[in-house]
C-alpha cells in the first residue's frame, strides 16, 4: 500500500505532538531529580559543650538527619573544632550560656556563615552573661522563644483533624466526660499533689509558693527539694520515663512549676505531664493557651495559694469535674522529650540552610530579647 504525502504529514505532526507531551510530562521530574541530585552537604558545627543535650539528643555526622526523618537532610554536624577549617562551615552554633567556659570562634567570616545563637537558659538563669557584647555576632537564634529563628521547644501539642473549632465544640466534648462509659481518670489513685525537682532556690521562688500551698494542702516532694526519690535518665539528665508511669499511677496532680518565670519559657516537665493522665497545675512565664487546648492546666498565677488548695480540694472529691480536664486527649498529640526537641530544631536548621542560601542579617542588639528586667519577673 503506499502512503500519500497527507498522510505521512500527519503522522509525522502526530509523533511530535506526542514526543511533546510526554517530554513536558516528565521535565518537571527530571529538574527536581537533578536539583536533588546536585544539593551540595551543608556542614555545622557545634562550637562548644556540644555534651549538652540540646545538641547531643540529635547526634554528629549526616546519619541523624536520615534516620530523624527530615525532608531536607543533606547536612553534616560536626562536634570537633578542628574538624576543618572555621571558614568552611556554613553554620556554627555556639551555646551561649556556656561562654564562661570558651570564647567566641575567631577568624575571617565569609558572607554566607551563619553564627548561630543557642540556649535554653532564660535570661535569669544567663544573667552573667554580657549580651551587648554579642551585638552583629549571631545572624539566627535557636532557643525556646516563639519568636526564635529556629524553634527548640521543650515540647509541642498538636490537635488531630477532630480537634474542635469553636467554644460550643469544647463543651460537647466536655460534656462527654461526664457520660456512664467515659473513662474515670481519677480511679484507683490515693494522692492528690505532687511535685519533682533538683533545684530548690530559684529565681520564680516556686519554693516558695509550693511551702505556702503545702499548709493548706498536702503536697508529695520527689528529688532533691524532697524526701522522696525517683529514677533519673542519666544520658539526658532529666527525670526517667518510669518516674512518671509512677506518679500517674498515684497522683492526680502535677506541680509543673517553672525555675524562672520568663516569656514563652516552658520545660520539658509539663509536656511530659501532658502525656500522662494527671492534670498539670503550672507556673510560669508562658501564655500557656498558645501551647495547651483549655481546660486541660491549671494556672496558679491565678490562685493564692490557699485558694488554689481549696480548688485543687474540691476537683479531688469531684470525680466527675476532674475527668473535664481529659477532655482533649483523643484530639490531640502531644510531643515531648529531648529527642524530638532536637529533631524538630536541627531539621529546621538544615533546611533553612539550604533554602536561605546568602548574606544574612546580623542581630545588631539581643538585649531586647534576653533582658531579664522586660522578659521576666522577679518580684513574685
Amino acid at each position: 500500500m503506499k502512503l500519500t504525502s497527507s498522510y505521512c504529514k500527519n503522522g509525522i505532526v502526530i509523533l511530535f505532538l506526542l514526543t511533546f507531551v510526554m517530554y513536558a510530562i516528565q521535565r518537571p521530574t527530571v529538574l527536581r531529580a537533578a536539583k536533588t541530585a546536585t544539593r551540595q552537604n551543608k556542614s555545622i558545627l557545634i562550637w562548644n559543650s556540644p555534651e549538652r543535650i540540646e545538641t547531643a539528643a540529635f547526634g554528629v555526622g549526616r546519619s541523624p538527619f536520615i534516620q530523624h526523618g527530615c525532608h531536607i537532610n543533606e547536612c553534616l554536624i560536626f562536634d570537633d573544632q578542628s574538624a576543618l577549617p572555621l571558614d568552611n562551615y556554613d553554620a556554627i552554633i555556639v551555646h551561649v550560656h556556656e561562654l564562661w567556659l570558651t570564647k567566641l570562634p575567631d577568624f575571617q567570616r565569609r558572607g554566607h556563615q551563619r553564627f548561630i545563637f543557642l540556649t535554653q537558659e532564660t535570661p535569669l538563669i544567663s544573667q552573667t552573661l554580657d549580651v551587648s557584647a554579642l551585638a552583629n555576632v549571631f545572624n539566627w537564634t535557636m532557643t525556646y522563644r516563639l519568636d526564635s529563628d529556629i524553634l527548640l521547644l521543650y515540647g509541642r501539642i498538636h490537635p488531630r483533624r477532630t480537634a474542635p473549632k469553636t467554644a460550643e465544640d469544647i463543651r460537647t466534648l466536655m460534656g462527654k466526660t461526664r457520660s456512664m462509659s467515659a473513662k474515670n481518670y481519677a480511679a484507683n489513685k490515693t494522692s492528690a499533689v505532687v511535685w519533682m525537682a533538683s533545684h530548690c532556690d530559684t529565681p520564680s521562688r516556686r519554693e516558695v509558693y509550693i511551702r505556702q500551698l503545702s499548709e493548706f494542702i498536702p503536697v508529695d516532694i520527689y528529688g532533691g527539694c524532697g524526701p522522696l526519690t525517683c529514677e533519673r535518665n542519666h544520658t539526658h539528665w532529666l527525670s526517667h520515663p518510669k518516674c512518671y508511669d509512677v506518679l500517674e499511677a498515684k497522683y492526680k496532680f502535677y506541680l509543673s512549676f517553672e525555675n524562672s518565670i520568663c516569656a514563652d519559657y516552658v520545660t520539658e516537665k509539663f509536656f511530659e505531664i501532658m502525656r500522662k493522665e494527671m492534670v498539670p497545675v503550672v507556673y510560669g512565664g508562658a501564655n500557656y493557651s498558645r501551647i495547651a487546648p483549655p481546660h486541660s492546666y491549671i494556672n496558679a498565677l491565678d490562685f493564692t495559694p490557699e485558694k488554689l488548695a481549696e480548688y485543687l480540694k474540691m476537683l479531688d472529691a469531684n470525680d466527675t469535674l476532674y475527668n473535664e480536664f481529659f477532655w482533649w486527649k483523643a484530639h490531640y498529640r502531644v510531643e515531648a522529650g529531648a529527642d524530638q526537641m532536637a529533631r524538630h530544631g536541627f531539621c529546621d536548621l538544615c533546611r533553612k540552610l539550604h533554602q536561605e542560601e546568602g548574606v544574612t542579617q546580623h542581630y545588631s542588639k539581643l538585649v531586647s530579647q534576653w533582658d531579664a528586667s522586660t522578659q521576666c519577673k522577679s518580684d513574685l
